[in-house]
Parts: C-alpha cells; structure tokens; sequence
C-alpha cells in the first residue's frame, strides 16, 4: 500500500515534545517572563511506503517561538534569530551531535516506521458468536446479540439476514470498543418475532476474513463463550 497522505508517527521520540520550565538568568533579558517553556519537537514524516522520502526534523521552540532547526535533507541546523543561530553554530560545529541526528534517521524514524506499517498491515479476524438475550420461544419477541471480538483493523461491517434477506429495521449496533491490546469488539442487536423454519443469521465482513462469516443462531446458542463486554 503506497501512503498518499504525509504520517506523522508517535513512537518513543518521535513527535513527541519535552517541556521543561526553565528559570535561566540568561533568558530574562531575552524574553521577559515569569515561566519558560522549553520545546524539543522532533518529527518523522514520510509518503512513501519504502520509507526512502522520509524526512527528520527536530524543532528547538522557547516561548513558542523557533529559535532553530534540524533537517535531515539539509544535514545541519539553521537558526532563525541571533540566540538560535549561535545555538545552531554551536550544533553543527560538534561532530558527534552531528554523527547522532543523521543516525537517529534510521533508529528513530525508519525503524519505528517499519513497525507503523508492519501494525498497520496486520490483519486478525473476529471470533462471532450469535445468542439471545433471554430464553428464545418462537411467536414471541426476541432480541438476538450478534457479538464480534478480537478483531483487526478497526474496519468491520456486521449485518443481520433473515431468510437469506438483510434486515434493515429493528437493528442496533455499538460503536467500536477498543480493548487496549491493538484489538476491537462490536456488538449489534436484532429485535424480531422468531418463526419455525426461518432461518436467522450474522454476517461479519471484515479484512482478516477471506469471505464474509455468516453465522446462522442456533450454532452458538447451546455453547457460548462467556465473556465480559466492555461498557
């Protein structure tokens, strides 16, 4: 899959910002104040999937404002008044802080990226089982629970049939739950008067499936899976 769009990624340093408050004598002239804030940004961005366009940068900001900057395409840092130019001489005069950005290209921003895309692509289908809420009796109104867990991406399509036929009315579904472990939950409920003969069934579309997963009531009602939904 080729990205079109620039990402950026949040892992460890990247596109993260440290703020520290800083009580400097030297700052009071500059910038007058009772507080300081101290930003270090630092941001991987890329569009191609290869990873070959991607682009460090590392953003020094003080009082929200740029005093300079990294960029891996330029290879050093550039100031932007006359405290951050002396800064940014004072960088790209040291060879080892010099030898570090062009590292922290690969370590940080390539070798997180390659884990971006890696979860991105990883694909785990839902285990469905369908039940009824309450003891089932055919001529009287049931609800029916059609439960989709552990599945990834977020991405899933969940659609009652009866007879064959999709149900549009009498349907309501959660929004997706998030279980904290890069996996997903959806439940959605069914409201009809159950006949003899007419079959009822849920149909999960998801990306980790090869085909659509129908899964007629009835196949899990005599054995279902406890499990604790998420409120």
């Amino acid at each position: 899959m080729i990205y079109d769009f620039l990402i950026k990624i949040n892992f460890y340093r990247i596109a993260w910002i440290f703020v520290m408050f800083v009580a400097y004598s030297l700052f009071n002239s500059l910038f007058p104040s009772d507080v300081y804030v101290f930003q270090d940004i630092d941001e991987c961005e890329f569009s191609k999937e290869d990873l070959s366009d991607m682009v460090y940068t590392v953003k020094l900001v003080f009082n929200q404002k740029l005093l300079c900057s990294y960029d891996s395409r330029l290879g050093k840092y550039v100031g932007y008044d006359e405290y951050g130019i002396r800064n940014a001489e004072h960088y790209n005069n040291q060879t080892w802080k010099m030898k570090q950005q062009k590292e922290e290209l690969e370590t940080i921003c390539r070798a997180n990226a390659r884990l971006y895309i890696k979860s991105e692509k990883r694909k785990v289908p839902p285990v469905v089982t369908v039940r009824s809420n309450s003891k089932a009796r055919y001529g009287q109104l049931t609800t029916l629970e059609c439960h989709a867990y552990d599945f990834y991406p977020q991405a899933i399509n969940v659609t009652w049939l009866l007879d064959g036929s999709e149900v549009t009315g009498d349907v309501v579904s959660t929004e997706f739950m998030d279980n904290g472990d890069w996996s997903y939950q959806m439940h959605s409920y069914l409201e009809l008067v159950l006949h003899r003969g007419v079959p009822v069934s849920c149909r999960v579309e998801h990306s980790g499936l090869e085909e659509p997963l129908v899964t007629l009531w009835g196949e899990t009602f005599n054995n279902v899976h406890r499990r604790q939904l998420k409120i």
